[in-house]
């Protein structure tokens, strides 16, 4: 009995000094080896990977469970009331100016609520207010404000998605939309930032003045792309180059469409890699 407990504190001793690690795949099975590695190590989200290229299998082993976890970007639903026949409906359209526009929308391919503003037959707010209702979420109002991004969203998705972080209050973030919803990337960007994410519409006009305005919050510091597609061994490897550079502490990862979003915290500091995904 004496032997085993004399055993039992021993081994806690060694796992204090020389902790296990955290890679389940982990090649240093002697206690050796564990010490030699001791030095080389990363600590990330409070797990301690004992060399670069235990934490580059962990975080190709994420990646790859994010991406079958997420599968494809699901495809829009057509359920929704189109948006001409709301219009109508609303008495802002006539049958007449429906027709019109549906035509020149054919013959364009220009998004149907641009058409109908070209052609004056509706206003910008008019035609905002209706995509709302069509996808049951109110208009936030922009004005004369300069919004700040207090939660910092990769600049690359604001523009590929044309969405803006309206307001953010107790842990609860607002996310504008110009035309759609996209809800696979508020549940990414609710996972990234540990906030509730809750879709809104803004025009077109206050998105523009918001992101194109010399005093803009929304820039592209600390924010690296790669649009070359990667598997998810070059992806680990770059994210564990990252890591490994900045001294990083923790990471989140999430899929958003055509991205797959890595964000890493040195300190208070963020860092974001989006990568390029490829779909069928």
């Amino acid at each position: 009995m004496i032997a085993k407990q004399s055993n039992y504190k021993s081994e806690s001793v060694w796992q204090k000094w020389a902790p296990k690690c955290a890679n389940p795949k982990c090649s240093a099975k002697s206690l050796l080896q564990t010490i030699h590695r001791r030095h080389d190590g990363l600590i990330v989200d409070g797990h301690r990977y004992c060399s670069s290229g235990c934490f580059e299998q962990a975080v190709k082993r994420m990646i790859k469970e994010v991406i079958n976890s997420e599968g494809k970007p699901a495809k829009a639903r057509n359920s929704r009331v189109p948006l001409g026949l709301l219009l109508l409906q609303r008495g802002i359209l006539t049958a007449e100016q429906l027709k019109i526009a549906l035509a020149q929308h054919k013959s364009t391919g220009l998004n149907f609520g641009d058409v109908l503003q070209r052609l004056g037959f509706a206003t910008e707010q008019q035609v905002t207010a209706a995509v709302a209702a069509q996808w049951a979420c109110p208009v936030f109002a922009v004005g004369d404000r300069q919004l700040e991004n207090q939660l910092h969203i990769p600049r690359q998705c604001l523009e590929l998605y044309r969405m803006l972080p309206v307001h953010y209050s107790e842990h609860r973030l607002l996310v504008g939309f110009v035309s759609s919803v996209k809800y696979q990337i508020l549940s990414t960007i609710g996972h990234i930032t540990s906030c509730t994410v809750v879709p809104c519409f803004i025009t077109g006009r206050d998105y523009e003045s918001q992101l194109k305005s010399p005093s803009t919050s929304f820039v592209r510091d600390q924010e690296v792309v790669f649009e070359e597609v990667m598997d998810p061994t070059a992806m680990a490897r770059v994210v564990t180059e990252h890591v490994t550079k900045l001294e990083a502490k923790q990471l989140r990862m999430g899929q958003c469409r055509d991205y797959f979003w890595v964000r890493i915290w040195r300190n208070n500091e963020e860092t974001d890699l989006l990568f390029r995904m490829q779909h069928d």
